[in-house]
Order: C-alpha cells, then sequence, then structure tokens
C-alpha cells in the first residue's frame, strides 16, 4: 500500500496531478502487470493465510470446507502454494499443491495427496485440472494459478469506472481501470477472453468477468472486505459466481501470519504425506 503523508494543499494538488498524467499513460498490459504484483491469496513472502469457502451448488445444495493456505512467492522464482485441509473431518489431511512456473507458456504442475490412501496424484490431464477444487465451482487449475491475469492475458484499457467495496472498514466507490482481457496466443486456458476492474491508486483487481469458449459470461468474481495487512491492502473475500449454473463460491479468510520464510522443501509432493500442519501452529 502507497504511504501517504499529509502535505499542504498546493503541494498535494501538484502531486496528484503528477499521479492522474502517469496513469493515464499506462496501457492495459502495464496495469496487469501491475495487478499482478499485488498477489492476492499468495502475496509476496511466505505467509499462511486461514481460508473458507462457502459452496452454494448448481442445484441449490450447500457445502462448507476451511482450509490452510501456505503459500511462498519471490521474484524470479515459481509461485509456491500448498493447501491443507482442515475440514471437514472425512476430509482432513487432504493436501492440494501448486508449483506456478515464471515462464508464463508452462502451464502450473498440480498435485493432490488423499491421506485417506497415503497417495500423491499429478493432475496432468484436463479432466483433473478442469475438476471442481474442493467441491466448488473453481477448477484445480484457477486455485493452482491464482488471479493473476498478466501471465496469461493481454489488455486493453476501456476507461476507466466506479466499483464500490468495503474498504478499510467503510463503504466506498473505488475508481478503477476497466481492461478487456484477451487471451496469449501460448497460454492455455479455459476462459480466452474478459474484462477486469483494477483499483486506480493500488492495483488491486476488484472485480473480473471471465467469458467462455463459446463466448457466454460465465464467471464473475467479486472482491470485497479490504483490509491493511503488513503494508498491503488485501480482501478478506472472494465471491466467484458462474452466471450459466447459479453456482457460487464465497471464500472468506478469517486469520492471515507472515513468515520469515517458508522452506522450498515444503512445496514437494515427496514431503506431503508427512506434512504436518502442528508444526505450524495451525489445528483445528
Amino acid at each position: 500500500m502507497k504511504k501517504r503523508i499529509s502535505l499542504a494543499f498546493t503541494l498535494l494538488l501538484l502531486i496528484s496531478g503528477a499521479w492522474l498524467l502517469n496513469a493515464q499513460s499506462l496501457t492495459g498490459d502495464e496495469i496487469l502487470a501491475k495487478a499482478s504484483d499485488q498477489g492476492s491469496l499468495t502475496a509476496q513472502g511466505s505467509r499462511i493465510n486461514i481460508v473458507s469457502f462457502d459452496i452454494l451448488n448448481d442445484d441449490g445444495t450447500t457445502s462448507e470446507r476451511k482450509f490452510a493456505f501456505f503459500g511462498k512467492r519471490e521474484e524470479g522464482q515459481p509461485d509456491k502454494l500448498l493447501i491443507y485441509f482442515l475440514a471437514p473431518e472425512l476430509e482432513r489431511g487432504t493436501i492440494f499443491l501448486s508449483l506456478d512456473p515464471v515462464d508464463p507458456a508452462a502451464d502450473t504442475r498440480l498435485w493432490l495427496f488423499l491421506s485417506a490412501l497415503g497417495q500423491v496424484k499429478e493432475l496432468v490431464s484436463d479432466q483433473d485440472r478442469n475438476a471442481g477444487f474442493a467441491g466448488s465451482n473453481l477448477q484445480n487449475d484457477q486455485i493452482g494459478g491464482g488471479f493473476d491475469f498478466s501471465d496469461d492475458y493481454t489488455g486493453e484499457l476501456l476507461g476507466e469506472e466506479g466499483v464500490t467495496v468495503t474498504w478499510l472498514g467503510t463503504e466506498q466507490t473505488r475508481q478503477t481501470f476497466k481492461v478487456a482481457i484477451t487471451q496469449r496466443p501460448e497460454a492455455n486456458v479455459d476462459f480466452p477472453s474478459g474484462t477486469v476492474w483494477v483499483d486506480t491508486e493500488e492495483f488491486i483487481v476488484l472485480k473480473g468477468e471471465l467469458i467462455n469458449t463459446a463466448g457466454s459470461l460465465e464467471q464473475v468474481s467479486t472482491l470485497n472486505d479490504f483490509v491493511e495487512f503488513d503494508g498491503d491492502i488485501e480482501p478478506n473475500q472472494i465471491i466467484v459466481t458462474n452466471v450459466l449454473d447459479n453456482s457460487k463460491t464465497t471464500i472468506s479468510i478469517s486469520d492471515r501470519q507472515k513468515l520469515d520464510d517458508l522452506p522450498d522443501e515444503l512445496f514437494t509432493p515427496e514431503a506431503l504425506p508427512d506434512f504436518d500442519p502442528a508444526d505450524f501452529g495451525i489445528g483445528s
């Protein structure tokens, strides 16, 4: 989050004018790149987030999941994400592992450890990668790839638009860059186009719409309840709605921890059978 210092009114106008000139010169690709630097559930450094999914299925039934997200992001290194299933009890101990390579043309590698079977399986087929993560309407490869649009899409700035969210405890209408996104030729994605709304000050994605291969709007993501943590602004809530079947996943973050460093060895498929969240103070 940018630090703000209260200055004389005239100086503030000069600074604001200089920022506006710079913002107007940004291209859609530059806005996407700045947004990707902000991260989402796996921000820069080593982190642990406690995350809940409230799932509304297309048949009207509901379910809940609770996870511990262990994330590590370092410049020039693959993004690493380990998700430990905390609840329900029948799924406790299941682990999802994702390594997102630096090369945007390379696919994210995904693994699933089923504690009941003691087996680690790499998800390589389209069927496995496109399956719903933990019964939600988010695909496994979307969880692994996160909400970073810049690797797979080019951007075209369409203009600016207000988006109303809860920001640091108050409801605000934030000014955003409205950016059309189009699949890069080398990218392997399920949604070839869409639109994202990126906050003009903090370069955080506040909303996203994804168009499927049939040309229909399918998935809408909204981010809300933004809070400050470790000098950054981050959402406490992400809602992903499939507008074709009316399924919805509400992602809530209840706790965050910033760590000095999570060992790289933690994010290897060989280490999954011996992983214990209690080593990091994570219980039920």
